[in-house]
């Protein structure tokens, strides 16, 4: 008991103490939070419009305090034209000798006596020390964060790279081109799935799934609880993955985070020529974790209650760009260069739960403007679904989303066994060329040889012959 109460007596000094200074490391922690969100400047100069935002805020406060705080140039010294004569040394002594020229026309300009001057430069010094001591670090230094779809302009980015959201439009006002296949996917989605019948699935699934929905009030929560119900039981037949970084694709922009949706579905590693990942590797290979499905298509991005829609339409923008991009290139293996058909084979999905909508999203690739700036994408909407309302409008969203897992695949798989096969053909001309080549150099080398030695035996003959002939006169002497 002694021991116990000496514990509690060391132990409430240090949560006062802790109390006390509990004040000073949120503001700390919030100053090092602020410094963090700031880009390079190379991410401001490489926007083409810069949205009104805190963090536009901040970097122009930055570039501002660098500004007035920057030395100023000193004037090189310029050769004179001209040599000076007595008089304009003259003239000078007069000018200085009267205070100088009248600067009082000049902002900022005030009348200080010599006293005066000395008391402004030390004040000047020390309002020069307080500003560079509260100015913000240069964000060229340090280590800088990539750009996230939870930042305004994530967007921007995107668009400057040729990745273009739903409903987007040119600066004629002309809207974004649409997918030449976009109504036969639409078909394709609204197909009836026996699954969904009101006999498999009953007003009491219903009234069961609008609970969880209710109750999804975070993120992992909807993704564990609701989106299983929407992707139903076949789900787990097909090859997905969740909440892994895309860190080993090509990033559109430098300054973009690495996508990570949170379910994707592609296709076994295994399932894809060796060659194939190999060449494509930085666009259907997501992360360094080769066992994960590869070439992903089809994509889930997921809110809580209280998350934000837009950001989850950015999200899948991103993921669709990602995908079509991949696909292109699978739809393009073997090719001199790359041919776009104009049509989508990627699609993306999200979900919000405190709206309980399920939105479908297509990309495809489009040859950008005059031909010589590689690709575009652009994302199109197929749908939305108020999967609350009613049980048949959860029917028509949960089929839609079945049937674009299912039709994803089959573009995906018809892709990658076209590819498989164009490597196979690759590898094997590489060994017919290399068994021909092989080929031709034995015979080379047999040709050689045999020619090599015909010469040799004739000309070592006479001097064989002649040295026979000197070796048997010394016997015949004998």
């Amino acid at each position: 008991m002694v021991s116990h109460g000496v514990h509690c007596q060391r132990k409430r000094p240090l949560e006062q103490s802790s109390q006390v200074e509990g004040e000073q490391p949120p503001t700390a922690k919030r100053r090092k939070a602020d410094a963090s969100n700031c880009y390079p400047p190379r991410f401001w100069d490489t926007l083409s419009t810069v949205r009104l935002t805190r963090r536009a805020l901040k970097e122009f406060d930055r570039r501002t305090v660098l500004i007035a705080t920057a030395p100023v140039a000193k004037a090189t010294a310029t050769p004179a034209t001209r040599r000076l004569l007595r008089s304009d040394f003259r003239r000078l002594r007069q000018l200085a000798s009267g205070g100088g020229p009248d600067l009082s026309a000049v902002r900022g300009y005030s009348d200080l006596s010599p006293t005066k001057i000395t008391m402004s430069q030390s004040s000047s010094q020390a309002r020069k020390r307080s500003l560079t001591s509260s100015r913000p670090k240069s964000s060229t230094t340090g280590k800088t964060k990539s750009t996230t779809p939870y930042s305004g302009e994530f967007e921007q980015k995107l668009i400057d790279q040729g990745v273009y959201p739903d409903g987007y439009e040119d600066l004629d006002g002309n809207p974004a081109s649409e997918a030449q296949n976009l109504e036969a996917i639409r078909r394709s989605l609204a197909q009836a799935r026996a699954s969904l019948g009101p006999s498999q699935f009953s007003e009491t699934a219903f009234t069961q799934f609008k609970r969880e929905n209710r109750r999804a009030k975070t993120e992992s929560k909807a993704m564990a609880n609701v989106i299983p119900v929407i992707a139903g039981s076949k789900d787990q037949k097909y090859d997905s993955a969740g909440d892994v970084a895309f860190s080993r694709l090509e990033k559109f922009d430098p300054d973009l985070c690495a996508p990570k949706p949170d379910t994707y579905y592609g296709a076994k590693p295994v399932q894809i020529d060796r060659r194939v990942r190999r060449d494509l590797a930085p666009y259907i290979e997501p992360s360094g974790r080769t066992s994960l499905p590869a070439a992903p298509n089809y994509f889930l991005e997921g809110k809580s209650a209280s998350g934000k829609p837009d950001v989850a339409q950015r999200q899948a923008m991103y993921d669709g760009a990602v995908g079509a991009r991949g696909m292109l290139q699978l739809q393009n293996y073997g090719n001199p260069t790359l041919v776009y058909d104009g049509n989508a084979y990627t699609l993306a999905s999200t979900y919000h739960p405190g709206t309980g909508t399920l939105q479908m999203y297509a990309t495809h690739p489009r040859l950008s403007a005059g031909g010589a700036g590689g690709a575009e994408y652009y994302t199109n909407q197929l749908g939305a679904y108020a999967m609350t309302h009613s049980p048949e409008i959860f029917r028509n969203g949960a089929a839609a989303y079945r049937n674009a897992r299912e039709w994803t695949q089959q573009q995906r798989d018809h892709f990658i066994a076209n590819a498989n096969s164009v490597a196979q053909r690759m590898s094997t001309d590489t060994r017919t060329a290399s068994r021909t080549d092989s080929n031709l150099n034995a015979s080379s080398v047999v040709e050689d040889e045999s020619s090599e030695s015909d010469t040799s035996a004739d000309e070592l003959a006479p001097e064989y012959d002649t040295n026979a002939k000197r070796l048997r006169r010394p016997t015949h002497l004998h």
